[in-house]
């Protein structure tokens, strides 16, 4: 066995030379979201809806001013439409039960 001869040193250094390296640039990519005007839609009316859910039934500031009317005897109870309301909502109050 020979141990002196250290053999194919060159082709180790010429496949490093023939191999170089590469960098890739950094790249960056922005996100973006489109959002439709059905999706705009319906994001306004569960606004609105939180809004309306979130409000009283009862319109006191309303209540306050026509009690107020009422006890000064200004209150027009002969207006039609203040009757058909009223009406309506004291037959809608009695079915419910």
């Amino acid at each position: 066995m020979v141990i002196d001869k250290i053999g194919n040193i060159n082709n180790i250094v010429e496949s490093k030379k023939s191999n170089p390296v590469t960098t890739a640039k950094e790249t960056r990519k922005k996100d973006s979201v489109q959002i439709s005007s059905e999706g705009k839609k319906a994001a306004e009316v569960s606004k609105v809806a939180q809004i309306v859910k979130e409000s009283p039934d009862i319109r006191i500031d309303r209540v306050k001013e026509i009690k107020e009317q009422i006890a000064k005897g200004s209150y027009n109870f002969n207006d039609p439409q203040i009757l058909d309301k009223v009406a309506d909502k004291i037959a809608s109050y009695l079915l419910r039960k």
